[in-house]
């Protein structure tokens, strides 16, 4: 009777394979997933630039709004309620335009430096036109070099010296081209590089997990198998949701607040390459691995390590718990702290649901069972 109450499993169905052996099929699975990772990097090259430049939009976008902020702070006009400031608003940024106070000289003077500076630049126009034709070898223009206005004789030029009382306080509006930098020759090269790498192990992250877990499954119990199947799409989709919410959502806010930040401290921003490529992966990625909370929370209490009423009870200590793992797996600051703790406060909530509504199957806790 025993033998016919207990349930068919095929746990060691062709399981008469060495270590070696089983060492030999690891091999040839990490070989085959490395081979379709190759490919992956071959497509994923040829997108990687459009990728960069792609991640650099919201930086671009936090910059610019951030410049017309301050820029309105410069005009005394700080109140955006108001819908003419609020137009001005979105012209500056949208024309990525920098206000600059600068000191006009008064009348004469001013009429002179623009006379004189004007004949240079034509002066200078000559001379490299001429320096172009001498490249061709055609005949040269001649160029009247007393005509020519430098920076060090602008006093001579204009006559006098301007009396700093009588200079006109003014604010002029320059197009901003303010985007990240690289500081190193190969900084670029390797951040395209890695651009690459990783969308190339997203295009091949079906072929590559298919072979690991042909090795995986070989050496697990057919419901076993079962379980990933139902749980890995949820899986999943929280790792999606999690670094959509932070590269979608969260990341204009956080980007907001470092550039307030730096402004606080009368520190001028130029962006990083490097390091703003890796704070664009670092942050979603920790959002994304955050997510399988209720995962986590469903596996322990399968496995009878915490009960239902224990996730309950302690709901406060988790809140604690989860606003510290929230300050460690992203950038130092309170908005994306604040903006991961939420969501995994209601996804805290959600695993409580999952371990109390979601039904146990055997195999698990105290309903698993011995196949020998």
């Amino acid at each position: 009777m025993d033998a016919l109450a207990r349930p068919k499993d095929d746990l060691f169905d062709n399981s008469t394979m060495t270590v070696r052996e089983h060492l030999e099929e690891l091999r040839g699975a990490l070989v085959k997933a490395i081979i379709w990772l190759a490919i992956g990097l071959a497509i994923g090259l040829i997108f990687a630039s459009r990728v960069v430049r792609y991640v650099q939009e919201p930086l671009k976008e936090a910059i610019v709004n951030y410049n017309a902020d301050r820029d309105l702070v410069l005009l005394g006009l700080p109140d955006r309620d108001d819908p003419a400031v609020s137009h001005l608003h979105r012209f500056l940024a949208q024309n990525s335009l920098v206000a600059e106070l600068v000191y006009a000289l008064p009348g004469a003077l001013s009429e002179a430096e623009a006379t004189s500076l004007a004949a240079a630049k034509n002066e200078d126009a000559v001379a490299a036109d001429n320096a172009a034709q001498a490249d061709a070898g055609e005949t040269a223009k001649p160029v009247d070099s007393t005509r020519r206005i430098h920076t060090a004789d602008l006093i001579a030029a204009i006559g006098q010296v301007p009396n700093p009382d009588d200079m006109v306080p003014t604010i002029q509006f320059r197009r901003s081209e303010q985007g990240v930098s690289s500081l190193k020759v190969e900084e670029t090269f390797m951040i395209w590089f890695k651009a690459g790498l990783i969308v190339g192990a997203v295009v091949a992250s079906p072929m590559i997990f298919y072979h690991l877990w042909s090795f995986v499954a070989a050496g697990l119990h057919s419901h076993e198998r079962k379980y990933v199947r139902i749980y890995l799409p949820f899986s999943v989709t929280l790792f999606v949701a999690g670094v959509s919410l932070a590269f979608f959502l969260v990341l204009q806010y956080v980007l907001k607040f470092l550039l307030d930040f730096n402004s606080s401290m009368d520190v001028e921003i130029e962006p990083r390459l490097s390091y703003y490529v890796n704070f664009v992966l670092m942050l979603p990625l920790g959002f994304g691995i955050a997510f399988q909370l209720p995962l986590v929370m469903l596996f322990l209490q399968r496995i009878d390590l915490i009960q239902t009423k224990d996730y309950i009870s302690s709901w406060r200590i988790a809140t604690l718990v989860i606003f510290m793992i929230s300050m460690v797996v992203t950038p130092a600051d309170v908005t994306s702290m604040v903006a991961l703790a939420v969501p995994l406060m209601f996804l805290y909530f959600l695993g409580i649901c999952l371990c109390k509504y979601m039904p146990r199957g055997r195999g698990m806790g105290n309903n698993a069972y011995d196949p020998a």
